[in-house]
């Protein structure tokens, strides 16, 4: 990841660009924003193929199919309506840095990513992606806990039919909005793809709750191959871009407040989910 800008020019981006995802929350350095309502969020379930791609395994959604209609977003930071296009599943080899985004310098067992393009300006995805506030990412973290989730076990019990690069399959009406944490809280910023050409149109919520999947749904994602059944030797765990800058960018919450803090509206205050953690924490700006 660290050569993508020089690999290619079409990823200078990559390298060169001053918006990059992911990158380190601060919690002390959130800016507590009043304005940020919560997301509203139309539709639960979609179908479409589970594709192991190599670097990550995809959930490409059909926007065509009539049985489950898709997926809609507003609200929160939005201006526009972002539709559904897309899930993605990062993680690594351990429970502690399997996030693509941190929290204090912490990491998480995974990171799904659920992709939207702005439907109110672009047609696509393809479009979307390279073009002004075209892309919507919800980041959602994941810690290993005692009980498996659910609605994941359905791509768990699918995982052995995209083991290798390549493999791929129907699913068909996957309740996606299930695996979105029971919050009304996040934050937000403006950054990038983590992925190259890297560019720099996406809009990330990062939810303030993390979700949990069992040791057994985790360790089944970390049997998932980068290469084909004929060369099945490097393990997709691992599938994560190191954190970027921050640069003079500013991460924003609508998180409840308990202590002051940073914030764009007089004595409010932020405070970052416990759930982030496995100590309680308030986080304040002197």
């Amino acid at each position: 990841p660290n050569y993508w800008g020089l690999m290619n020019p079409g990823w200078s981006l990559c390298n060169k660009g001053h918006n990059q995802s992911p990158v380190n929350i601060d919690p002390k350095s959130l800016l507590f924003d009043p304005s940020l309502s919560p997301l509203e969020i139309n539709g639960e379930a979609v179908s479409g193929v589970l594709l192991n791609l190599g670097h990550f395994l995809t959930l490409e959604v059909d926007q065509t199919h009539h049985w489950a209609p898709g997926i809609n977003i507003t609200g929160g930071p939005l201006s526009y309506n972002y539709r559904v296009s897309q899930m993605t599943i990062h993680f690594s080899h351990s429970d502690q840095d399997g996030s693509e985004h941190t929290i204090d310098g912490r990491g998480f067992s995974a990171e799904i990513q659920i992709y939207a393009y702005n439907s109110d300006l672009y047609t696509n995805m393809s479009k979307a992606m390279t073009s002004p506030r075209g892309i919507l990412c919800l980041a959602v973290l994941v810690k290993v806990g005692q009980q498996l989730h659910h609605h994941f076990e359905r791509i768990h019990r699918v995982i052995n039919d995209t083991l290798y690069k390549g493999d791929r399959l129907i699913l068909s009406y996957f309740n996606l909005r299930a695996l979105l944490p029971d919050t009304k809280h996040y934050m937000t910023y403006e950054g990038s793809l983590t992925n190259p050409a890297c560019y720099e149109t996406v809009t990330w919520v990062i939810y303030n709750r993390p979700i949990y999947i069992s040791q057994q749904q985790i360790t089944g994602l970390r049997r998932l191959k980068q290469d084909t059944v004929s060369n099945p030797v490097l393990l997709m765990a691992g599938n994560i871009r190191p954190l970027q800058p921050l640069y003079q960018r500013t991460i924003r919450a609508n998180i409840n407040f308990v202590e002051r803090s940073c914030s764009m509206e007089r004595d409010m205050n932020y405070i970052v989910n416990s759930d982030l953690f496995h100590d309680s924490r308030h986080y304040s700006v002197p």
